[in-house]
């Protein structure tokens, strides 16, 4: 078994090479060029930090796509992948500062 391979990160994007740029143009706006907004989503950091408290801090990845999943599924009128991950990304940076 070769170690130095790295472990695949999972991502909410698709790997399909003819939406993948669009994709990450999109993911790009959202982390960088919307305002609070007119993002599609909204993000409770007292409510995240409390619910990743409760979580006792077990698997911060697992814990960001978790949250990801159970906020779109409530969302679904906003729901794409590209807001996915990037609701996935923000929330794991605000997380991983908090810790």
């Amino acid at each position: 078994m070769n170690d130095k391979i790295p472990a695949l990160i999972p991502s909410f994007l698709t790997y399909e090479k003819d939406t993948l740029d669009y994709s990450i143009f999109q993911l790009n706006l959202y982390l960088n060029g919307f305002g609070e907004v007119d993002k599609p989503y909204r993000i409770d950091y007292n409510t995240l930090l409390l619910s990743y408290h409760l979580w006792k801090g077990k698997n911060l990845d697992e814990f960001c796509q978790k949250q990801t999943l159970s906020y779109f599924l409530l969302n679904p009128i906003n729901d794409s992948a590209e807001a996915r991950e990037a609701f996935c990304i923000e929330i794991r940076e605000f997380l991983s500062k908090a810790s």
